[in-house]
């Protein structure tokens, strides 16, 4: 008898153990896919007045089909001609010929085209060529985007205004691994996050015809993170290797007017289970996220809720509120959790337990497993006496 004790016993310690190593202490508040808040306004129609960042430099422009441009000849006569790059890449010069600028630069053309008159027509006439109108021409941009296919661009453009039209970057698009595939077979890769951090153009580059790009997905179990509380945008995020809290917030948050900086906390998978840690101002930049970590920026001096609740977060502060008040706009617990365990962790340090603790600004509340979820998990009570009954037939069974 006591050997069928201690088998019995020796099985509800194993299936314990088994329910504990699956248990995830903390739910997420996993909101759908945004597009992010400064390219979820995109732009919808193509402009075909544009609007350039400088003027351009004619020894640095390429020409390419459609370019439209003035050709003034100055002999006996005055002769003006507006001239559009054929798709041959050709300038058609009535009563001159045809002079190929493609992939010439505006400096060279207008060479290419002076030597070609006075050779060809007008040996001793002034001739001006000038840019009169920029080309459009549509590049591919495919993968982690939230409208791939074909957008409009001109020349002058870059990789943002193409990230816009296609309708800004997705969720899991790994923006600082951009690729983008040149016409001559080169392949570049961009870290479109250096040009957001830190206005770097040379991570946001210009586009010739035939250019395409590709953004990849990232891996969420390895690279995701999750947003959440007073910031325009939650929801899953993509970071980059070794990023810091700081360098995510700086590029990626835009925060509600009244977040709270000074409360920002971190749940963090650990060993299984989830720990708390609440970052300073001033450790933003010392403090790398990992994969998994959910980020809370708390409403100013607002509440958290997390555990087993099913809706865990941040909460304005009201006034007289208890903890029960604040488990309820949780959404309740889950089937899981224990709120008459659960602990208030109050921002001097000190921590009080139960529903009816009086709920101050700052403070953490957590609602912990039940006792019996636990030890036996999910399992059900006739999945609980079946194991328990396999274990003692198969002791009979040795006898």
């Amino acid at each position: 008898m006591k050997i069928t004790k201690t088998f019995i016993t020796i099985s509800i310690i194993s299936l314990w153990i088994t329910n504990l190593s699956a248990q995830s202490f903390g739910l997420r508040d996993l909101s759908p896919l945004n597009v992010q808040s400064g390219e979820a306004q995109a732009m919808e129609s193509f402009e075909e007045s544009f609007a350039f960042e400088r003027k351009i430099d004619p020894n640095v422009y390429i020409l390419g089909p459609g370019d439209e441009l003035g050709l003034n000849i100055l002999t006996s006569e005055n002769i003006t001609y507006p001239l559009k790059v054929t798709p041959t890449g050709d300038l058609f010069i009535p009563s001159v010929g045809v002079v190929h600028v493609a992939g010439y630069t505006l400096t060279q053309a207008i060479s290419n085209v002076k030597d070609y008159i006075h050779t060809h027509a007008y040996p001793g006439a002034k001739v001006n060529l000038v840019l009169v109108n920029v080309r459009v021409f549509k590049i591919q941009i495919s993968g982690a985007v939230n409208k791939p296919g074909f957008v409009k661009v001109n020349p002058m453009e870059r990789l943002s205004d193409i990230v816009i039209r296609s309708g800004g970057f997705h969720q899991l698009a790994r923006e600082f691994d951009t690729k983008i595939i040149r016409n001559d077979g080169q392949k570049i890769t961009v870290n479109y996050v250096g040009y957001l951090r830190e206005g770097d153009l040379g991570e946001n580059p210009m586009f010739q015809e035939g250019d395409r790009i590709y953004v990849p997905f990232a891996e969420m179990k390895n690279e995701g993170i999750v947003l959440r509380g007073a910031v325009a945008g939650s929801g899953y995020d993509i970071i980059e290797p070794n990023e810091t809290l700081g360098a995510f917030l700086e590029r990626r948050v835009k925060f509600n007017k009244n977040a709270d900086l000074e409360n920002v906390i971190i749940t963090r998978k650990v060993n299984g289970g989830k720990i708390l840690i609440e970052i300073a101002p001033q450790e933003f930049f010392s403090t790398k996220l990992h994969a998994g970590d959910t980020i809370d920026i708390l409403w100013e001096k607002g509440v958290m809720v997390n555990g087993f609740v099913l809706t865990p977060g941040g909460f304005g502060f009201f006034p007289g509120y208890v903890a029960a008040d604040y488990i309820s706009m949780a959404g309740g617990n889950t089937p899981s959790g224990n709120p008459n365990r659960c602990t208030v962790k109050h921002r001097d340090g000190t921590v009080e337990r139960g529903q009816e603790v009086v709920i101050r600004r700052g403070d953490v509340i957590v609602v912990p497993r039940t006792i019996k979820d636990t030890i036996i998990g999910d399992m059900s009570a006739l999945h609980i006496v079946v194991s328990l009954a396999t274990v003692y037939l198969t002791y009979l069974a040795t006898l």
